[in-house]
């Protein structure tokens, strides 16, 4: 009985740090042009995290899709990523396997490599250019890891990133944000900024401040 108890305690107490399973649906804007969309689909597999995106865009005259799966482990940390993308007609592929400490990476070249996680990272994350698969568990992977430094992977273009989360008291509430929103930001050579449903943990907004590039959930 005290078990039940301790555990039925455990539970109502545990922090949200999952993600919604559910359909979303984000428009990327850039200089007040639409440039792409992506619908992202999240299942729950029972101990990981599985999200597929279809997405498709234009940009100067070029045209794009692609198909991107996610797997993240119990603990929200990349286990694997694919790429499958046609730009302008021209296939285009990469993936990532990550264990712990270790991630092998294959960009759109074919070109194979390992990154090991530096000591002052504590996870690795996937953020790849052209998908949005691993920006939508930014929110609930900072939540897990109490907002800890990480070491992003970009397969498409072979290299990596060190993420270190700040402070956005000071940040603007977009006027098209929920009230109700929290947010979460990074900075570095390319800043940007995740505004999300703290009771799901999914993203309604991200802004990519040097880009002028606004990614926005529709509902």
């Amino acid at each position: 009985m005290v078990g039940l108890i301790l555990a039925a305690h455990l539970v109502a107490t545990a922090p949200t740090t999952q993600i919604a399973p559910g359909t979303y649906t984000y428009e990327a804007m850039l200089a007040g042009a639409k440039v792409g969309t992506s619908t992202l689909t999240v299942k729950d597999l029972g101990g990981s995290i599985e999200i597929d995106e279809q997405a498709s865009g234009a940009m100067s005259g070029s045209t794009a899709t692609a198909n991107s799966t996610l797997l993240l482990g119990a603990d929200l940390a990349p286990v694997s990523y694919r790429l499958n993308a046609t730009d302008d007609g021209s296939p285009l592929r990469d993936s990532a396997t990550i264990d712990d400490t270790t991630a092998d990476v294959t960009n759109v070249h074919g070109t194979k490599q390992s990154f090991d996680l530096p000591a002052s990272a504590k996870h690795f994350v996937v953020v790849d250019f052209g998908s949005f698969a691993g920006f939508l568990p930014l929110p609930a992977q900072m939540r897990a890891w109490d907002d800890a430094v990480v070491y992003a992977v970009v397969p498409s273009m072979g290299r990596t990133v060190t993420l270190t989360p700040q402070s956005s008291t000071s940040e603007d509430r977009p006027t098209d944000v929920p009230a109700g929103d929290a947010s979460i930001s990074f900075g570095g050579e390319a800043p940007f900024t995740v505004w999300y449903d703290p009771s799901t943990n999914v993203p309604d907004e991200i802004d990519f401040t040097m880009q002028g590039l606004t990614v926005t959930r529709q509902r």
